[in-house]
């Protein structure tokens, strides 16, 4: 990584997802040494043209949602425009990996060419990809993604969501007494979301027993709003009740210390709100196993994102994976996609290889040909010359192929001409699909199943005398780097060149 030219360049890093109770980010200025990136709630002038904002998202992540994202930044005047470089996407898992080989420095040797499985365990979902790093000079020269990045939501929350059932289930309140008792006591429900953090993330897989007993403290304002709205009942009351009503769940009985004012559960009940998302995520690894040749290709298996602390999540990921993998762990699991993203900002070429997670294409208009074309969807158009030509209308015309290899130094360049003499501009829609199929034998349409409309691409034409056939207009779509982009060369004057805005649709299937 090149620090040569970055003196002045001051990188923010913001990750809206690593906290229950807002973002957090980092800051670099002129400095890309891993001991000088530091969380700051400093006063910063932010200057449009020196501060480059990184955004980290799940790999998973929709292209509309970062549309909405770069958006926002420019409503909020932190870029100067919507197409700002000065706002940059992240993948989580990506920049998780590029901060764990910054921390191996003194080993990298060790890891080149080594097929890196990263599980990103963040709060909402997983997400998972397979990466090679190359180093020379014990320097990384560059990332390759293996993999088209999977996921699913089996993240840290869904486990709190369970925490939460738990809870509302022992003050035996239904849902709108819960709402109300978080909105009346939102200190002492912060303190008691704040308790179950610390004690998800610190507690072993052997102290998950009937025998491991675990405090939490319930604040006096949760005790005395229960006791204004039920006092015929104190708390030692709902935990009889509560026992009771679940004799038979098989669990542990819960108990209260009058004393310490605290709820005590057992290893057991807290191992039962871990099930049901590590359960999913079994599911989903062992069909992964079943379908995929990812793990014949794995040699390390890489945690990071926050739920990563927890020594159960891990262990249960390991027991389902099996000890044919080096095992390994960020040395802060839920900092390291922030530290990696201001790297990121340095070197955002740093990822020169990915694999597309869709087919993508654009909706044409080609001369109709009946081997592959749909009757009923034949149309006639007139030329220059008033000649009526034969054109099928809708059709899905491929740009680039689901788990292509994309790289960051060769866009897709395709050539368009327009239809009609004078025309103005070229008007398409991208479009995007998982399905599989040969356009040399089968045409898929913008309203075929399983095609989603993205968004529209204006391609204007400057004014001119040539011949429609010599009005060709290069498109780029540059789909390796973490936004899809797109450009315009007119080749009958190569001076004229434009970036393009895909102005996104509602995704709609």
């Amino acid at each position: 990584m090149n620090n040569s030219n970055n003196n002045k360049k001051i990188i923010c890093a913001i990750d809206f997802g690593t906290s229950r109770t807002g973002a957090a980010w980092m800051i670099s200025i002129g400095n890309i040494s891993r001991n000088q990136i530091v969380p700051t709630d400093i006063n910063l002038s932010i200057n449009n043209d020196t501060t480059q904002w990184v955004l980290t998202v799940p790999a998973i992540w929709e292209d509309k949602a970062k549309e909405i994202m770069r958006r926002a930044f420019y409503q909020a005047g932190l870029i100067s425009s919507k197409k700002s470089p000065n706002l940059l996407f992240c993948y989580e898992p990506e920049v998780a990996a590029i901060d764990f080989f910054q921390d191996q420095r003194n080993q990298l040797s060790q890891f080149n060419n080594k097929k890196l499985l990263v599980v990103d365990a963040g709060g909402g979902t997983i997400d998972i990809t397979l990466m090679k790093p190359t180093i020379v000079n014990n320097e990384i020269k560059e990332f390759e993604i293996l993999m088209i990045p999977k996921g699913g939501d089996f993240g840290s929350i869904y486990i709190d969501q369970e925490f939460q059932k738990f809870f509302q289930s022992f003050l035996n309140l239904n849902d709108n007494q819960f709402k109300e008792l978080k909105n009346k006591c939102p200190k002492g429900f912060l303190k008691l979301s704040n308790q179950w953090e610390s004690l998800k993330m610190g507690i072993q897989s052997n102290e998950m027993t009937e025998d491991d007993s675990h405090l939490i403290e319930i604040s006096f304002d949760i005790r005395k709003y229960l006791k204004k709205t039920n006092s015929a009942l104190n708390v030692e009351d709902l935990v009889n009740q509560f026992n009771q009503r679940n004799r038979n769940s098989g669990l542990s009985r819960i108990k209260w210390e009058d004393e310490e004012d605290c709820l005590e559960i057992y290893g057991d009940r807290i191992k039962s709100f871990f099930e049901k998302p590590i359960q999913k995520l079994r599911n989903y690894l062992n069909n992964l196993k079943q379908t995929s040749e990812i793990f014949k290709q794995t040699e390390i298996v890489f945690f990071t994102g926050g739920l990563s602390n927890s020594d159960y999540f891990r262990k249960s990921v390991q027991k389902q994976l099996g000890n044919n993998y080096q095992y390994c762990k960020s040395p802060y699991p839920d900092k390291s996609i922030l530290i990696g993203a201001v790297f990121f900002g340095f070197d955002p070429n740093i990822v020169s290889i990915r694999r597309s997670q869709f087919t993508y294409g654009k909706i044409t208009c080609p001369i109709f040909n009946p081997e592959i074309h749909d009757k009923n969807r034949k149309t006639i158009i007139k030329n220059g010359n008033n000649q009526e030509i034969e054109r099928c209308g809708g059709v899905f015309s491929p740009i680039l192929f689901k788990g292509d290899v994309i790289r960051l130094s060769e866009p897709i360049l395709k050539v368009s001409i327009p239809v009609y003499e004078n025309q103005k501009a070229i008007n398409f829609q991208i479009v995007r699909t998982t399905k599989k199929w040969d356009p040399k034998l089968k045409s898929l349409y913008i309203d075929s199943q399983g095609v989603q409309k993205m968004g529209s691409v204006r391609v204007p034409f400057p004014e001119s005398n040539i011949p429609r056939n010599k009005q060709e207009v290069e498109v780029a779509f540059h789909f390796a780097t973490t936004e899809i982009k797109i450009f315009m060369k007119y080749l009958p004057d190569p001076t004229i060149t434009r970036q393009l805005t895909l102005s996104y649709d509602q995704m709609e299937n």
